[in-house]
């Protein structure tokens, strides 16, 4: 058995650093006006944020039904049997439904790892796959392990208002209906328990707050030493790097990922979004 492990843009590495990884990788599409851009290939994020500033309207979609067909056509002549594919989350995306169509076409042993959430969460899980992958370890394994770290996971989300998600039509009905809503910040929950759909995980009244809030529930959920964090953010560096110091005193035995929120989860989150991940430290990858 020869593993091959594949994700796609929206866990935030590009082209070039997933190749680097020796993972396949697949771009969504994001359309601005006649324009249609490959995430991570024809547009970097710095861009992205530009035209989100701008005002720019735009939509995303899952990768181009013809380059699966070729990446998937390219895994197999480079001599590989199975896949280990961690998309972004069947909640939000069509992507890991028509990767397991095209693969079934090819009859390629295809496992599809459901990450619950995006971003660094569904990078992580790429990546610790592709390592025991190399370690040797069989398809079985791999997903077992990876199955129980995302079981411990969890993703908090503080948008600076609600309109692009409920635009994309990504939330719940329940949290679409905050966005009529005044003087609310909303803290939005994406894992396992809402079946990888954004929802509303509590509401206050200030960014602060919001900010405590999320990390005092990743206290309570009792992540420790040995877990993994993230801090993301929507092209809001002071705000996200404040959050990272917040938690770095709150949870002092943790290693956090800094980072930016990628382009195709940006255009739903808009500019101002800041996110906080966990997950239990995979086994075999300390």
């Amino acid at each position: 058995m020869k593993i091959a492990i594949l994700t796609d843009s929206c866990s935030g590495m590009n082209q070039k650093e997933s190749s680097e990884w020796g993972i396949y990788y697949l771009p969504l599409q994001i359309v601005c006006q006649e324009a249609q851009y490959l995430d991570g290939i024809s547009i970097e994020l710095q861009e992205l944020y530009e035209l989100l500033r701008k005002g720019e309207q735009m939509t995303t979609s899952m990768p181009p039904i013809a380059l699966i067909d070729s990446t998937l056509d390219q895994i197999k002549a480079d001599g590989y049997d199975t896949i280990i594919c961690v998309p972004i989350t069947s909640g939000l995306s069509s992507t890991a439904s028509m990767i397991g169509a095209t693969a079934k076409e090819k009859g390629l042993n295809l496992y599809i790892v459901d990450c619950f959430s995006t971003c660094y969460l569904q990078c992580y899980l790429a990546q610790c796959a592709k390592r025991l992958a190399d370690q040797g370890l069989d398809a079985e394994t791999i997903v077992a392990r990876l199955q129980a770290s995302i079981a411990s996971s969890n993703t908090l989300i503080i948008p600076d208002d609600l309109q692009h998600l409920k635009k994309g039509g990504r939330l719940t009905p329940m949290a679409a209906a905050l966005g009529g809503l005044l003087k609310i910040k909303p803290i939005l929950q994406l894992n396992q328990s809402c079946e990888g759909k954004i929802d509303v995980y509590d509401k206050v009244r200030t960014m602060a707050k919001a900010q405590g809030k999320a990390i005092d529930t990743f206290v309570q959920e009792h992540v420790g030493e040995d877990y993994i964090l993230s801090c993301l953010h929507t092209d809001a560096m002071s705000e996200g790097l404040l959050l990272q110091e917040k938690m770095k005193a709150a949870l002092p035995h943790c290693k956090i990922y800094f980072g930016y929120i990628g382009a195709v989860i940006s255009v739903h989150t808009g500019i101002g979004c800041l996110g906080i991940q966990y997950i239990k430290r995979v086994e075999g990858c300390e």
